[in-house]
């Protein structure tokens, strides 16, 4: 792409489009046109995502899409309720299911309880055969009663990363797909627990000192990184409106990376070498180690994630940071020569890496390009 060369938004949003309706099958949407590692599969976050930007652009390509991931998920679920990570499909046919190789995958199961919330406000109306068990396992996982799921290692997206216990990210998905879901099946007990883990986010997670949410706690140790998607669906959630803290994170946010006229990266601060975390850090992986310094969960700048948050940014009318957000992603976005969508740039050059053509990455911009086009507009979403 030559520097000189300037493209608009309408541009990207179409072209993000095009790579996620080539990803999307009949037998679900794939996480990448590629086939590098297991990209090719069906993984249900990165669908349900996906799915996500084709409810907010009423793309019925992506919403098919959506609904045959889901269906498939329905089909391969465990006999507890646990959603599939990944599978994969050979002539029509489900060849491998995965509900995680280092670890369970729990997000699997609180991404695909928001994809049915939200395909029900489309017009579907699953039964609640879809949703009972898996919500059943979650207060089964929780043990103790006490409103929060503890998470192992490698639990979320981050699945390389080094940190486990109650994760802030994974209560604000469970909590968010309650809320809704308790509403729509008029499941008291499920609004109830929705407000209650609201609570224990409000109170147990905020760092006065830091000015943001802690990312995690375990009865040993509390672990103050700054975890960005945690964040940016946060933004997401009734209890974050008018929420003084959760402002208080975003201002922090604009004032640590936008101001700096950085755009922020997955977890803060980044582990290098020298740091007592690192030894833990290169040796969790799967295929290969991805984590160096500014790379992959590990600094890496994820577009997904600066998409969800332009939509919490809209959201809560920030409208200056979302200009700001706007203009620092399409600027690197424009200048870059070689871009196929890759999974994410380098925190310290902003060079593209990982695997390319990913639907995360074109999910993102597509957030972003929503929020741009829908600022000025007073509309509720998601």
């Amino acid at each position: 792409m030559s520097q000189s060369k300037k493209y608009n938004i309408e541009y990207w949003k179409e072209q993000s489009l095009n790579l996620l309706r080539k990803a999307t099958t009949s037998n679900g949407i794939k996480a990448s046109c590629t086939n590098v590692s297991n990209y090719g599969a069906v993984f249900t976050r990165d669908a349900v995502m996906v799915g996500i930007a084709g409810i907010l652009y009423d793309d019925h390509i992506l919403i098919d899409g959506l609904r045959a991931t889901i269906e498939n998920l329905y089909i391969t679920r465990g006999s507890e309720g646990q959603i599939a990570s990944n599978y994969h499909v050979e002539k029509d046919v489900i060849t491998k299911v995965s509900f995680g190789t280092l670890s369970p995958k729990f997000d699997s199961a609180t991404w695909y309880l928001m994809a049915i919330a939200l395909l029900n406000e489309k017009g579907n109306r699953y039964s609640e055969k879809y949703i009972t068990p898996t919500i059943n396992l979650f207060n089964a996982l929780e043990y103790n009663g006490k409103d929060l799921i503890y998470v192992p290692q490698g639990g979320n997206w981050a699945d390389e990363y080094n940190y486990e216990g109650y994760i802030l990210y994974d209560q604000i998905l469970r909590t968010w797909a309650l809320q809704k879901l308790g509403k729509q099946y008029d499941n008291s007990g499920w609004q109830e627990k929705s407000v209650a883990i609201g609570e224990k986010i409000t109170t147990k997670y905020y760092n006065e000192k830091k000015g943001y949410f802690n990312c995690t706690f375990t009865p040993a140790e509390l672990n103050t990184t700054f975890d960005f998607a945690a964040h940016t669906l946060f933004g997401m959630l009734d209890i974050s409106i008018n929420n003084p803290q959760y402002k208080a994170s975003l201002t922090w946010i604009e004032k640590n990376f936008l101001a700096k006229e950085k755009l922020p990266c997955a977890f803060h601060p980044i582990v290098h070498e020298n740091d007592p975390k690192w030894e833990e850090v290169s040796n969790f992986h799967l295929f290969e180690f991805r984590n160096k310094p500014f790379h992959f969960h590990n600094g890496g700048i994820w577009f997904i994630w600066l998409g969800w948050y332009a939509l919490a940014l809209k959201k809560h009318n920030r409208n200056e940071e979302l200009d700001h957000l706007s203009k620092l992603t399409f600027d690197i976005l424009n200048s870059l020569e070689n871009f196929n969508f890759d999974e994410y740039l380098t925190g310290d050059t902003q060079e593209p890496n990982g695997t390319k053509e990913l639907c995360y990455t074109a999910t993102g911009i597509l957030f972003l390009c929503y929020a741009i086009k829908n600022k000025i507009d007073n509309i509720e979403f998601l």
